[in-house]
């Protein structure tokens, strides 16, 4: 799950590089084109269309010169400075601003643990949850196409790479911890949403009997999901905690970060461990992430030693140093987490500056538009989704409230007039073919040439059941952080210009599909 490379000497490698170390291979680059898993560059491309937040975000320009600034900052500093110090600076400074935009500093005893990823923080949760001892543990989770294809391994401590602790080459093996995962489905097998107050039974029915068998139980609450569910419900998941306040623990995965500052506030006050990235809403790029854990929570958890897994995922400077074990894991630095959260923290920065109701109003109109198209579009299906119901006690109407991920579903058109679901392999042709100028392809009309020449990015396609024997995926044209402050800062046309580049999206997307080669 984690390859790090060490740089203890004075001498870094360039930005770029930098952005693409210290994670796993998810953040690779391909040598052949030159991105990563999530098809994401490790420098900005102005050029692009960039609609995919739900899975990854490609740099931006600010975001990019942040990270060289803070590279040449380092640069200067190790001359004459230890790399470990240095590193430790960093990240207390970089905990400390995420704390302050995200309206937190009022909330007493808020401890922040800096991760590479999502995926990685609910490792360390589930660790920290499970504690050292043989205390046996269950994590109930939703289903893994809606989460991540890692988190359920990374919930049971199974640590797979090809990489051992800290970015040695080795096999890292299993350090499962005797922690074991339920998962619930969310979505029904033709693609559908399952009631949520059958998922909620299925949970305490689960909760219920495991709380006989088992010394704790790690609860995930998703918020949001890949195709934007809410689930299970936080009501019912804070009633069970009350319940068994001595077993369960609740983890909210927001890796998304799709949240309003009332609504995380409102997890942490209610005790619950919430993960965070810097890389999806918000628009950094791929593997920076914080597992925020509340006072009482922290009271709990901070006393038990630490596993020694952790060591596989995390640097001693990443933890609050006062916790029970944290001198025991490496004393060393990864400074491509630490770019990589500098310039998430540029576009978190600009998104804070601008009043909620004007955020409130760009997702909405957003929202009505995008919404309209696709209920018109005899080639898409917009994939059910349930309110957005979370904590009774956040007031007013936070912009959270309304979707930011659009999922759909394609079909083809055949001769007969029959409207046929496209196949999960056609689907995902079609999101490699969103990124590519296509005017070259051969057989294209030349009509065409203008929809076909725009560059697109979406979030990866997410198995989501079957239709007519076929395996089906849903596109995601999603909206960030970056493209509301964009539609902001460009006066009274930004809101419309923000809606004609996603409807351009979809158009391409349109197009793909009615000149697929499985049309018939």
């Amino acid at each position: 799950m984690m390859t790090r490379l060490l740089r203890p000497g004075p001498q870094l490698p360039s930005t770029c590089e930098l952005l693409t170390e210290g994670g796993d291979e998810r953040i690779e680059l391909n040598p052949i084109v030159m991105a990563n898993k999530y098809g994401c560059r490790p420098k900005p491309d102005s050029g692009l269309l960039a609609f995919g937040s739900a899975t990854a975000s490609t740099i931006s320009e600010a975001g990019f010169s942040s990270a060289e600034e803070v590279r040449h900052k380092l640069l200067q500093t190790l001359q004459d400075g230890n790399s470990a110090e240095l590193y430790l600076a960093e990240i207390c400074r970089l905990r400390s601003e995420f704390v302050g935009l995200c309206g937190l500093r009022q909330l007493s005893g808020l401890e922040t643990i800096v991760s590479p990823s999502g995926t990685d923080a609910h490792m360390l949760a589930a660790k920290l949850v499970a504690g050292s001892t043989a205390a046996k543990t269950l994590a109930i989770m939703v289903q893994s196409e809606e989460t991540g294809s890692d988190v359920a391994d990374a919930l049971a401590g199974a640590m797979y790479s090809r990489y051992a602790a800290l970015g040695t080459p080795g096999a890292a093996g299993n350090l499962d911890d005797s922690i074991d995962v339920r998962a619930i489905k969310i979505r029904t097998e033709d693609c559908g949403l399952r009631l949520i107050a059958a998922i909620d039974d299925e949970l305490e029915a689960i909760v219920s009997t495991a709380a006989t068998r088992y010394d704790r139980i790690l609860v995930v609450l998703t918020d949001v999901s890949k195709t934007g569910m809410l689930a299970p419900s936080p009501s019912r998941v804070l009633d069970l905690k009350h319940r068994w306040p001595h077993i369960i623990e609740v983890l909210v995965d927001a890796a998304q970060f799709r949240l309003a500052p009332s609504t995380l506030r409102s997890y942490l006050v209610a005790d619950c461990l919430v993960v965070v990235t810097g890389s999806k809403f918000v628009g950094g790029p791929a593997f920076s992430a914080m597992l925020l854990v509340p006072k009482a929570a922290a009271c709990r958890l901070m006393k038990q030693e630490l596993s020694p897994a952790i060591s596989v995922t995390s640097a001693r400077a990443e933890w609050p140093q006062h916790w029970n074990g944290v001198h025991s894991l490496h004393n060393v630095s990864n400074f491509g987490l630490l770019l990589r959260w500098c310039a998430a923290l540029v576009e978190l920065r600009a998104f804070r500056k601008i009043p909620e109701e004007d955020v409130r109003r760009v997702v909405q109109a957003f929202y009505n538009a995008i919404t309209s198209w696709i209920n018109d579009a005899r080639h898409f299906e917009l994939l059910e989704q349930p309110a957005l119901h979370r904590r009774p006690s956040v007031t007013g109407e936070p912009w959270d409230q309304i979707p930011t991920i659009f999922p759909f579903l394609l079909f083809r058109i055949g001769r007969d007039g029959r409207r046929r679901p496209l196949a999960a392999e056609d689907t995902k042709t079609i999101f490699h073919q969103m990124r590519k100028n296509l005017v070259a392809r051969t057989g294209l009309p030349e009509a065409c040439e203008e929809i076909s020449s725009v560059r697109c990015e979406l979030g990866q396609p997410v198995l989501c059941g079957e239709r007519e024997g076929a395996r089906l995926a849903a596109l995601r044209l999603c909206l960030s952080a970056r493209l509301i402050v964009q539609a902001i800062d460009a006066g009274d046309r930004g809101v419309n210009l923000l809606i004609e580049r996603g409807l351009t999206v979809l158009e391409k997307v349109a197009f793909l599909a009615k000149n697929s080669p499985t049309a018939l």
